[in-house]
């Protein structure tokens, strides 16, 4: 997980929206291991131009920003040994529905608007700018299964030759584990933006195939523990 010093310096700048987005950052950043596994994997390139679908108040960016600014000044002492130093992304372009959370995010990373920026839009229409890492974190399973094959198509079109998706999906097949990840998106989704719409959920291998089909190459991780075991990264970069 991220260091708690780490956590705090990224959480910071949203208390300038209001105390519950700063408790929401700050939760966040501390229980999703997302956030820690890419920073530990080194899965971001430095340099890179970074398109998040479904960005949320900007967690990604507010991560990144504050994971550059704390290794500047606490690296000797404090930065986890084995973690590679963390990447300056070129640019971020962060999508999502919901008007409170892009005005959440807009807030907390306004002195960084020259390099990152966050449109409210739906990403299933929204166009998609060229990008090195094209982040999906959560996100596909409120769309329906056409959309999520259009959007997949978009995303790669979008990706350099040599870039990266990073898509974290339930895996249907996972017994309770993924009944309890639905029943909290479900939840989610009611609390974030008034929305309860239905889940469209595909297994582990339904979501390789797709991908296959899609022509990428694809490597697993598994990203949760206890009631979250059914969370899983695909990493896919464009196969040719």
């Amino acid at each position: 997980m991220l260091p708690a010093a780490l956590i705090e310096t990224a959480s910071r700048p949203y208390r300038a929206a209001g105390r519950f987005a700063w408790h929401f950052a700050s939760a966040k950043l501390r229980r999703d291991p997302f956030f820690a596994h890419i920073l530990a994997h080194g899965l971001i390139p430095d340099g890179a131009r970074i398109l998040d679908l479904g960005s949320g108040q900007g967690l990604l960016a507010a991560c990144l920003v504050g994971a550059h600014a704390w290794h500047r000044e606490h690296a000797q002492r404090a930065w986890p040994a084995r973690w590679p130093a963390p990447p300056v992304p070129r640019s971020i372009h962060g999508i999502d529905l919901t008007p409170r959370d892009v005005a959440w995010a807009r807030i907390a990373l306004q002195a960084h608007e020259v390099r990152i920026r966050f449109v409210c839009d739906d990403i299933r229409a929204a166009p998609f700018p060229d990008a090195d890492v094209v982040v999906a974190c959560d996100v596909l399973h409120y769309v329906d299964a056409d959309a999520q094959v259009s959007i997949l198509r978009r995303a790669r079109a979008s990706l350099a030759a040599n870039g990266v998706l990073l898509l974290r999906v339930s895996d249907a097949a996972a017994g309770w584990h993924a009944r309890l990840d639905r029943a909290i998106d479900f939840g989610m989704q009611i609390a974030r933006s008034g929305r309860a719409n239905g889940l469209t959920v595909r297994s582990e291998a339904q979501w390789l195939a797709l991908l296959g089909d899609l022509r990428f190459a694809v490597s697993i991780r598994q990203m949760g523990h206890g009631a979250h075991d059914a969370n899983r990264l695909l990493i896919a970069r464009p196969a040719g």
